[in-house]
């Protein structure tokens, strides 16, 4: 296997959040992972989102959110710590940011750059690909 391709367009967290404890595992595991945030999934990335807990979701992100017995890490460390672990990079989408005037300053310090789709197909072509 040569590792996963993991696009990430939906701003819901328990998405983003499953598709970086998936991704997380595998670099841990030593298996390559690009991940490609684009469309509404860079809303949760906003430095403003994060910060506020400012995430869309259901009832598992209100029990996340909140103080509970369960402490789960918040997919930004997820993907962090990631990093630190095994071979994952992580990319913005440079179309969705120009379309919402963004920079990568707008956002948590997770990405390593942008990227658009072609040149994320290009890195993706020998992985399997999620879609989240």
């Amino acid at each position: 296997m040569n590792g996963y391709a993991i696009v990430l367009a939906s701003e819901d967290i328990e998405k983003i959040q499953a598709a970086s404890m998936i991704g997380s595992i595998a670099a841990a595991s030593d298996i390559p992972v690009e991940v490609f945030v684009t469309m509404n999934a860079l809303n949760a990335f906003e430095t403003e989102t994060v910060e506020r807990n400012d995430f869309k979701g259901g009832r598992v992100a209100e029990a996340m959110m909140s103080a509970s017995d369960v402490q789960v890490p918040l997919f930004t460390d997820q993907l962090e710590q990631a990093k630190d672990l095994g071979p994952m990079t992580v990319y913005a989408c440079t179309m969705a940011m120009d379309l919402l005037g963004n920079t990568l300053d707008d956002y948590v310090d997770v990405f390593d750059d942008e990227l658009g789709v072609a040149g994320f197909l290009e890195r993706a072509q020998d992985k399997n690909v999620i879609f989240v």
